[in-house]
This record gives C-alpha cells, structure tokens and sequence, in this order.
C-alpha cells in the first residue's frame, strides 16, 4: 500500500502553511496536534513538510515508548538532526553536564538548544517537530519548553504532536506551554465518509459508494490507521456490499482476543453475548443470554481488559464496547454454530419485532418460510409509514431464506424498490443485477430498467423497461405492469418526452389505482403537461388540494408537481407556498421526492430574490443526490447550485458544482437534466463576461429543438443568454435563428418571465443593427413584462442593459437611473459580478457608483467561500431570521432544517460576529427586505 496517500485535512493543512508564513517573518510559532494514535498526525506534519515553501531545515524527533527513561534522548535527535557540522551542534549542548544539578540540567539544556535553534534559523526558516512527545524523556521535554519560551524573534516553527494533552505522564511546563492562547491547537478527528472515500480510491482505486463510506466511517470512527488496514485487508466486495459485516484489522483483533483470553471463561461469555446483542445493550439482557446469574465481577474483568464500558452508577445498568473495532473482533471470532446458538436464544430475550427479526436471520442456516413471511409483513408495515430504510434490508433477508424462486425473486424486487427509494443504488444495483436468468422476464427487466434509470442511464433503462412492458401479462400481474409504466414515464420526462411520459402515466393510472412504491405516477403525469406548454391543465388537476399546510403525506406528490408547474408558469408566491410546505413534509419520504422539492423550493427563492436560503436548499439537495448516488438528478441540483454561486461571483464553489453537473453519468443522454447543467455552465461563463464559453456551452442544445422541457418557457432558462452572447460576438443571424422561435413560445405561453428575457436580448439585437428606435420600444416591453413577475434579478437585467444602451446613446441621466436601480438591486442580491458591470457603466455616465459596504456581512458573505469572519449563506439566512425574532424551531421550519442545525449556525455566527445572543443579532441585522 502506498504510504504517501493522504486524504483530508484541508484546514489543518492550511493552519500550519499560516504558521509557518508566520514564523517565517520572524514571529515564532508553536502548533499542537492532538489525536488519538492512528488518526494522522505524522501522516498530516509529513504532508506538511513535503509542500512547504522554500524547503525549510527540519529538526525532527520523536518518542519511543520503551526510550522514555533515556535522559535527554529526544534533544540528542535534534542534535543529530541539525545542519550545522556535528561539533559546533554539540558544542551548542555542551552546557548539559552530567554533574548539574537536577533543576538547573533543563534549564542548561534548554539554553544549548535555543542557541542551536538561533544558529540554525540563521540560514533559514527552521521546522522543529516533536512527534509522540507523549513518549519523549522528561529532561528532553523540560529543555525544549525552556526554549520555546524564550523564543523572540527567531523563524522558528514548532509542532508538537500527541495523544491526549492530559496524560499524567506530560510534564507541567510544557502542558502549560501547550494551552497557552498564544498556541495553535489542532485537534484531530476521524476523516469524514467522503474523505474516506477518496482515500480508497487512492489506495485500491476502490470508488466506495456513499453508504459503504459511511458504514466504513462508523466502523473505524474515521481513523485513517484503521480505515487504511481495512482497506488492504478486505476484498471489495465486502467493503462494497453494507449488509455484510466487516472485520476488525488483523492486528487490532489480534491485541483485542488476547486480552479476551485473559479474562477468564466467564468474562469472554459475557462479552461474546454483549457481541451479540449489538454495540451496547443492558447488562440483564446480556447476562442472561451468557446464562451468568451474577455477571458482576466478569464485568469488571472485562471493564479492566478494556473490553467493555459500563453505565454511570445510578443508572439502569448497560454495557458498550469502547469502540466498534473491538466489537467486531469479538464477535467474528465466535464459531458459526455457537453464534447461530446465541443469536437464536437472543431472538427470544429481546422486547422488538425488529431486533428479534435480526438475531432469526442471524441464527438461519437455509431457506425458512415462517421467518421470510414474518420479514415480508413487517417491511410492508414500515413501507406505509416511510420507514424505507427498514423494508429494504428485511425484504433483502426475506428474499434470502424464502422456500420457493417465484418468491425470492418477489421479494428481491420489493427489496430493490425499497432500498432505491432509501437512497441505497449501490446495493439496489447489486441486487437486481443478481437475480439469476429463471427470473421471470418482466420482473427482471422492470427491476433492471428502473436501477438503470436512477443511475442515469436513461437509453439502457428505456429499452428494458419497454422489453419488460411487452413481457408483462397486464391481466394477470397489473401491478407489475403499472410500475413499469411509471418508470416509463419517469424516463420519458427526462428525454425530454412529454407527451410519452403523459401516456405511460395514464396507462398506469388505468391499470392501478393504487399509488406505486415511489408515490410518484401523479408528480410524472403533471410534469409532463408541464414539460409539453399544458401547465394549466396540470395545475388544474390539483386544484382539490386544501390548504398546503394540511396536504395530507399522501398527496404531497401533487402538491410538489403543483409547485414545480407554478414556478414553470411565473407565479412564484404560489409556488414558494407550495414547495416550503412540500419540503417540511418530505424530510421522512422518499429520497427522490426529498430531492425535487429542495430542489425545486431552490429554483423558485433563487427567482423571487431570496438567494440565501435559494442557496442553502440548493446545496442541500445537491449533497443528498451526492450521497445517495441518485446520478439522474446531479445535473439539476449541481446545476441549480452553480447558477446562484457564479451569479455571486463565487467561482470555486460555483465551479466545483458545474463540474459535478456536467460529469454526472448519463447527463448527455437525458436531455432535460443536459439541459439544466448546460444552462448553469452558461450562467458560469455569463457572469464571467465570457461569450465564447456561453455559445459553447449552450449551443449543444440547439440539437434538441423537438425534445420538450428544453425549450418551454420556464423551464431552463438558456435561450435569452445564448442570444445574448451570438450578438456579442457578431453572429447576428444566428442570434435572430434562435430568438424567434423562443419569442413566439414564451408569447404563446403568456410567460412574463421569459418574455422580459427575450424583448431584453431582442433590444440588443436591434442595436447591434442600429435600430434604435426598436432598441428602445424592445426595451420598454422588457420593463412591462418584467414589472409582471416578483423576479429582481430579471428587473435588473432590463435595467442595465438599458442603461447602457441609453448611455451609449446619449441619454446619460436616463442611463443613470436606470444604472443605479440596477446597481441597488444587484447590491442587495450580491450579484457582485452585475454589480461590478452597473459601477462600470456609471463611472462612464460621469456618476461615481457608491460605496461597497465591506462591512455589511451580507456582502462579505455573498460572494465570498467561507472566509474568516464572513457570514456562509446558510449563516446568513439564519441569522436574519433569528433577528426578526423567530425560535430555532420556526426557523427550522422555515428553513426546512433540523433545530441541530440552526443551532449549529447561530453558534457559528455567535463567534464570527462577536456577539453573544441573538440581541446582538437585532442590532447587527436589521430585517431584510426582498429587493424588489
């Protein structure tokens, strides 16, 4: 394995580059990095060192457990260590005689290294590291705290690196030292899943899927030692599939067994049924299932071996494992038939349906029809309640011991539904792509078109899903057929296909009249009269909802499709009640539907002006599609994401996004979500004044002229920026190709939105012709269509592109108006990059534009990623609803949050603002109005 892997710690890497710059001005500098062992403190002051500039002079040295007595060997590395030729380093040390007193021998050592020290950083920056010092000698450490406290002006950098700044074993002084304000302190913590991710595929060019980082986080508790070992150790396979256990690292289990046999027959009963049982359990349980009467004093054997935790005194009394690894030592080491023993009289000790269905699985040698009925009935119980997560893997036992292949193969297509719907492809994937060739053809290749669908790829996951549909008896399986018909419709809206995803929606709707798994024929069914210009007619299907604070969870489809068609038709208030309360409702839905409403709810505040909290749902829903591998709906959610963030200025972030939007698997072959990735590329190189990128980016979707979605009105917004930059460049024909026939649509539509976008880009067209008088009539349509939607970001669009016209026509205090609404409007979106255009023009008008107010943490935070003392969006938008006097939990709600993290984010902001409570808030944020 490749020991120059490293993954992670950005900041902590960043951190030490700072004090180093530091000390390299002559400003000396101590680090600490503390962490338990294994977590990567060698590993991140090695990745340090090797991209440090300028190749500073490393003192280097380290403790040795078994040097620990050794006087003064840790300054005897250093000495070895330094540069300068070996007598003059030792004569720097030669105050350290024998004979000296114990309380003046560290204070001469100390002196003989900061002399060494004053040396050596003569001829550079010098990097002095203590690793372990947990280990290191008591002299040794005593010395180099005397030194590093009189360090003045020397380029010096000092790391430290230990366990626990507790241990009994450290010194006073240099604990002191290392508290002290005026130290960097790093702690370390566990790489996070997606850390771990890219460290496997580093190391075994392994892509670990989101689900198996995240069960591989929790097993090793992010330690890179363990995480590493892991990874070497365990086939692929294993790793990949979350319902298969995983072991500890040989070596971890191997320290771990021998202290289990040294406690004693009944303390190893004790912690193999503590095993058993889980992570942690009550002590009773355990013991009764160890069949020990008095578990006592085997527990604190097993507490001594550092094998088990026990509960706080006074409390009911449990038992834990200190950590995860240990517990899996234990347990794979207990034989197959006594495990098979324990796990069946564990079934009967355990109050749950669910525990006691677990340890029966556990306990099956074969195929066994009572316990796969009782499996099947209790996963279609949770499946009601959207308990997905749940049906999924007992669908996924039950298929495995069911007695007859017809049933296996049932249950491992409900199973695959449900796990699809949890968010789990990887395993979906695995599942359907295990059914053998006897599976019913139909079943097969429902199951296999629809995994494909989710996984992007839409041209594989038409043809199966047609096979399967002309393999399907609809007489005597309607059900199997009506699903097909519904992931035929959720294929079609994605090619851009309205008209085929109406049909396959009524055709299911005919064949059932149950709502499938993914609850979402009637979402299809609406979108598709979106997608094909019938948005009315959608919207008028939902017209019996009640209020959508009371849409009852069975109907939030409809309200979520009715939010979408809203937001597609420009009413936008509508659409934002519709999708917040969508949003509130889908927390524990399906994964998908949690998707398109952030999503959607992303799109409509991004419109109406509230880019904050557009931004917070947006990166939400890009991160949920991230980790749950829903690859069909990248291309919308990253896309969304980098069109607010490039509108900002906010180019890394915007950029990592579009990149994740454009390389999502199958993008170009669904030409609804290509054309939502191409439209935020083209918003990218918009706000970047950048023509040439924008027709590259947008001109591929000249090519699907007949796909619906695409070029409807509202949808994704890419004609007027295409023609815009096609005018830049001189292609005015072109320019004229493409805007017509987007013009004659919006009309037809009676879409204001877009209609101010076309008479816009149609003035600039005239211009560019010399038409002024038509320039100028294009323009005033452009306001009256504008003033029809609670769209500002369009408003000011008209606005400064009329400003400039007027200006280079020589209406200045026309222009200027106009200019400065703009400016205001931008301002107070952070649209930095407009704004930057509008001071342009009026410093061309002769008229200074005002100000940037860089205190305002609105705009620190609005173009900025996160710098020191700048207000994130998402901080923001909690911070401005919390000083309107609104509790966490409203604030949750309005959010579509967890109280956890507002919590998180006003703490944050707390700090950042230096304030303390929220009335420091009410004075640094007054209420802010949507800009209009």
């Amino acid at each position: 394995m490749a020991d120059d892997v490293f993954s992670g710690r950005a900041q902590e890497l960043t951190a030490l580059h700072e004090e180093f710059r530091r000390a390299s001005a002559g400003d000396p500098r101590l680090v600490l990095v503390e962490g338990p062992g294994g977590i990567g403190k060698t590993a991140l002051v090695r990745r340090f060192l090797d991209t440090a500039p300028g190749r500073p002079c490393l003192l280097h040295a380290s403790g040795e457990e078994n040097e620990s007595a050794l006087p003064c060997g840790v300054l005897a590395q250093f000495v070895g260590q330094s540069p300068l030729p070996p007598p003059d380093a030792l004569a720097a040390l030669a105050s350290v005689p024998k004979s000296l007193p114990p309380n003046l021998a560290p204070m001469a050592a100390g002196f003989g290294l900061l002399d060494l020290l004053g040396e050596v950083q003569a001829k550079g920056p010098v990097v002095l590291v203590l690793d372990d010092a947990h280990w290191a000698d008591a002299p040794s450490m005593n010395a180099l705290t005397f030194a590093l406290r009189r360090l003045r002006g020397e380029r010096v950098l000092a790391i430290v690196t230990l366990r626990d700044l507790n241990n009994p074993a450290l010194p006073d002084g240099i604990r002191r030292l290392l508290t002290d304000v005026r130290t960097r302190q790093l702690p370390l913590e566990g790489l996070t899943p997606f850390e771990l991710t890219s460290l496997g595929a580093e190391l075994a060019a392994l892509r670990l899927p989101h689900s198996a980082s995240v069960r591989l986080h929790a097993h090793t508790r992010g330690n890179p030692l363990h995480a590493r070992a892991l990874l070497d150790q365990v086939p692929a396979p294993v790793l990949m599939d979350v319902g298969t256990p995983l072991p500890a690292p040989r070596s971890y289990a191997m320290l771990v067994l021998a202290n289990l046999a040294d406690c004693g027959s009944q303390a190893r009963r004790l912690v193999q049924a503590v095993s058993v049982l889980g992570l942690n359990c009550r002590l009773h349980r355990a013991a009764s299932l160890a069949r020990l009467p008095q578990p006592l004093p085997a527990l604190e054997r097993a507490i001594t071996a550092g094998l088990l935790h026990s509960s706080p005194a006074g409390s009911a009394p449990e038992v834990s494992f200190p950590h995860p690894l240990v517990h899996a030592a234990v347990y794979q080491d207990i034989g197959p038939a006594q495990r098979a023993a324990l796990h069946t009289r564990a079934a009967t000790l355990v109050e749950d349906e669910y525990a006691s269905l677990r340890h029966r699985v556990l306990a099956a040698t074969g195929p066994d029809e009572h316990l796969a009925a009782a499996l099947a009935a209790c996963a279609r119980r949770e499946a009601a309640t959207g308990q997905w997560a749940v049906a999924g893997t007992h669908l996924r036992h039950a298929s495995r011991v069911a007695t007859t292949a017809v049933e296996r193969d049932r249950l491992a297509v409900e199973a695959v539904e449900a796990l699809l719907l949890d968010g789990r492809v990887h395993e979906s994937a695995e599942l359907a792509a295990a059914l053998p060739d006897s599976t019913a053809p139909a079943l097969r290749g429902y199951v296999r078109g629809y995994v494909a669908r989710v996984e992007g790829r839409t041209e594989q996951a038409q043809t199966l899903l047609l096979d399967s549909w002309e393999q399907c008896d609809q007489d005597a399986e309607p059900s199997l057929a009506a699903r097909t018909a519904e992931q035929l419709s959720y294929a079609a809206v994605m090619r851009g296909r309205a008209a085929d995803a109406a049909r396959w929606a009524e055709r299911a709707q005919r064949l059932s009249t149950l709502q499938g798994p993914s609850r979402m024929l009637r979402f299809n069914h609406l979108i598709a009269l979106g997608l094909s210009g019938a948005a009315k007619q959608g919207i008028a299907l939902a017209a019996d909802l009640p209020d959508p604070l009371l849409v009852p969870l069975g109907s939030i489809d409809l309200l979520l499709a009715r939010g979408q068609l809203r937001l597609w038709s420009d009413d936008l208030d509508g659409a934002r009640q519709d999708l917040l309360s969508a949003v509130a409702n889908c927390r524990n839905t399906t994964v998908p539907l949690r998707l398109l409403s952030s999503s959607a709810l992303a799109q409509a505040l991004h419109r109406l002006g509230d880019w904050d909290e557009a931004l917070i749902h947006a990166e939400t829903s890009a991160s949920i599609a991230d980790d749950t591998d829903q690859s069909w709906l990248k291309p919308v959610t990253h896309g969304v994401a980098a069109q607010i963030l490039a509108a900002r200025g906010a180019w890394d972030r915007a950029e990592g996004h579009l990149r994740l939007a454009l390389d999502a698997p199958g993008s170009a072959e669904t030409a609804v979500a290509f054309a939502y990735a191409a439209s935020a590329h083209g918003h990218f190189a918009d706000a970047r004044a950048e023509p040439e990128r924008v027709v590259d980016a947008l001109r591929p979707l000249l090519r699907y002229a007949d796909h619906d979605g695409v070029n409807e009105p509202g949808v994704v917004d890419w004609h007027e920026l295409l023609v815009e930059a096609l005018i830049q460049l001189g292609a005015l024909d072109e320019a004229e190709a493409v805007l017509a026939p987007f013009e004659s649509r919006a009309a037809d539509r009676c879409r204001h939105s877009a209609m101010a976008g076309a008479a816009r880009v149609r003035a600039a067209l005239l211009a560019a012709r010399r038409d002024k008088s038509g320039a100028e009539a294009a323009f005033r349509r452009a306001h009256d269509h504008a003033a029809q939607v609670p769209m500002p970001f369009v408003r000011a669009r008209v606005d400064l592109d009329h400003g400039a016209f007027l200006r280079r026509v020589g209406r200045r205090a026309a222009a200027v108006a106009r200019l400065q609404s703009a400016y205001d409007t931008m301002s107070a979106l952070g649209a930095l990059p407009y704004r930057s255009r509008c001071a342009r023009e009026l410093d061309a008008c002769g008229r200074a534009a005002p100000p940037r107010t860089d205190s305002d943490p609105a705009q620190n935070g609005s173009a900025g990623d996160g710098a020191d003392g700048a207000l994130t969006p998402q901080e923001l938008a909690v911070a401005r609803l919390a000083s309107q006097g609104l509790t966490n939990r409203q604030i949750a709600t309005a959010l579509a949050l967890s109280v956890k993290t507002i919590e998180y984010h006003l703490g944050h902001t707390y700090a950042k603002l230096g304030i303390t409570s929220r009335i420091g808030l009410v004075a640094r944020l007054a209420p802010h109005p949507h800009p209009s």
